[in-house]
């Protein structure tokens, strides 16, 4: 095998996957706190990295930008736990994840007409420089993905460990009408955890956008792989919803790029689908045939 060429599919693989990392643990955190599953995770991503580019592009300064793209982020999703999630909350779940879909399509209709179609990117954050890692050559900026996704997530763990709010996240994911009874206001929770969510995916888009172009629809591909990397963290473990997103990142990657490029798509969704397969079906089949000749051996 040539290293170099696997390190070179290796290290991309993980800055990208790293972005769908951050989408998945949004995905598991909101999911414990509201009960349902935002299929709208993805837009923050494309909306924090279109926001910035395009208000650099009218003059601001980077971090200003980015700062804006945030704050952007997080009144979306504060907007929308607000007044789109909060009047369904006892609505039938297909309803409530179906209202999480209008969310998407809104934004995303918005971002088009704001910014148009044509991708957007920002300038490198410590200039156009690359580094080199036994032969594979990659982009400066992707130490900051690297470096900015680390933050976050250690950020993220710290606070549900070690801080109150953390604690009523857990809370609310254990037994939410326990938490209530303790004193949780679990409507203002879920309005504070959407905001963080959107603020940290409006970052992550920021972040990523010198190395790949933003664009409108770019939060479909953010959304559905951050999701993909949330099933495989069981939409309970943020932990292994990161390990999750960085697989798929990695598996898109190696896809990509021992396969073809054009295929990459297929594979990460067949990966997911022979997951799910083997972990809720074929096992669970294999494992009622085998208790059945157990119980019944004669055939």
């Amino acid at each position: 095998m040539d290293l170099t060429l696997f390190l070179q599919l290796l290290l991309p693989g993980l800055t990208t996957g790293c972005v769908y990392a951050l989408v998945a643990v949004g995905f598991v955190i909101c999911a414990n706190v509201s009960g349902v599953v935002n299929l709208a995770q993805g837009e923050f991503v494309m909306i924090g990295g279109m926001a910035a580019s395009w208000l650099v592009t009218a003059g601001l300064p980077l971090p200003a930008a980015i700062l804006i793209a945030m704050l952007v982020g997080a009144a979306l999703g504060a907007t929308q736990e607000k007044l789109t999630l909060a009047p369904v909350r006892h609505a039938p779940p297909f309803i409530q994840v179906t209202t999480t879909v209008g969310v998407a399509i809104v934004i995303r209709g918005f971002a088009l007409v704001l910014f148009g179609t044509d991708p957007l990117t920002l300038p490198n954050f410590t200039g156009d420089g690359v580094f080199f890692v036994l032969g594979a050559v990659l982009p400066i900026q992707a130490l900051w993905v690297w470096g900015t996704t680390a933050a976050l997530l250690a950020a993220t763990f710290g606070v549900l460990r070690y801080t109150d709010i953390g604690r009523a996240v857990r809370a609310c994911s254990i037994n939410l009408q326990a938490a209530r009874l303790m004193g949780v206001d679990a409507e203002r929770l879920r309005v504070i955890v959407f905001a963080v969510s959107g603020a940290v995916g409006a970052l992550a888009g920021a972040v990523v956008t010198p190395i790949v172009l933003s664009s409108w629809d770019a939060g479909v591909s953010y959304g559905l792989k951050g999701f993909a990397g949330a099933i495989i963290g069981g939409f309970r473990s943020p932990l292994l919803a990161v390990a999750g997103g960085i697989g798929i990142g990695l598996v898109e990657a190696f896809g990509a790029g021992y396969i073809s490029s054009g295929w990459k798509d297929f594979i990460v969704y067949g990966v997911l689908l022979g997951y799910l397969l083997i972990r809720g079906g074929v096992f669970r089949v294999g494992r009622a045939a085998f208790a059945a000749a157990l119980t019944n051996p004669m055939r």
